[in-house]
């Protein structure tokens, strides 16, 4: 019996109206302590049993246990909505990191000069031309500092098919790149060149959110507008 009593207590403690918990002896700190309770089965209860032993000739002003129902409503879909909201985050970390393991092994536009020739493929890259360039034109070199072959650039976009001036195929390594350009006023410009860096790795959840480890690029935002190249 004492233990029905204390566990009343504590319902009327989280639950009930201030008349009903002066009558019962509980007071706000008592309350605050025993808050634990958050079933709305149990706060039906409490209020079914003081309509049930309410005084008829003095019934309890219900107005505050309305009150309270209303709140607690609005506090069980608000832990409703956080709990859910959690879980999309959780599942939009775990989709996000799922794609971005799917582009290890691929290539990313980055601003470098110099790129790996692999055996049987070529090099695409960017070049930046302002509109106010007249003509443009395009070096390689290889590991030595040796031009082994020359373009005259007509878009800001070409591909190298890894072959040296004569038409011969080079061996694979590192190649770099450089072009310049020249303005109508007759003004040489250096201009920037974007190749592919290898995507080695994927860091998920860091300091920056997930990031992809690009080869001698460092690391590299997923959220950038990056351009993926096979």
């Amino acid at each position: 019996m004492t233990e029905i009593n204390n566990g009343f207590s504590s319902l009327i403690a989280q639950y009930g109206t201030d008349k009903a918990k002066k009558g019962a002896g509980v007071d706000e700190q008592t309350a605050a302590e025993k808050a634990s309770i958050g079933d709305q089965d149990v706060f039906m209860t409490l209020y079914i049993e003081q309509l049930k032993n309410q005084d008829p000739t003095a019934p309890q002003d219900t107005n505050d246990m309305v009150a309270q129902m209303s709140q607690f409503n609005q506090v069980e879909q608000l832990t409703t909505i956080s709990t859910k909201l959690e879980a999309m985050a959780a599942s939009l970390t775990s989709s996000q990191a799922l794609g971005a393991s799917t582009l290890v092994g691929k290539s990313v536009f980055v601003n470098q000069s110099a790129a790996s020739l692999v055996e049987g493929s070529d090099i695409s890259l960017r070049v930046d031309i302002p509109d106010d360039v007249s003509e443009a034109s395009l070096k390689i070199a290889d590991a030595d500092g040796n031009v082994v072959n020359e373009f005259e650039l007509t878009s800001k976009e070409f591909t190298w098919d890894g072959k040296d001036k004569d038409g011969n195929l080079l061996p694979p390594g590192n190649y770099t790149f450089s072009a310049s350009g020249k303005t109508f006023e007759g003004d040489a410009l250096d201009l920037s060149t974007l190749l592919p860096a290898r995507i080695q790795g994927v860091t998920i959840n860091g300091a920056n959110g997930t990031e992809l480890n690009v080869a001698g690029h460092g690391k590299m935002s997923l959220s950038n507008e990056l351009e993926i190249v096979g």
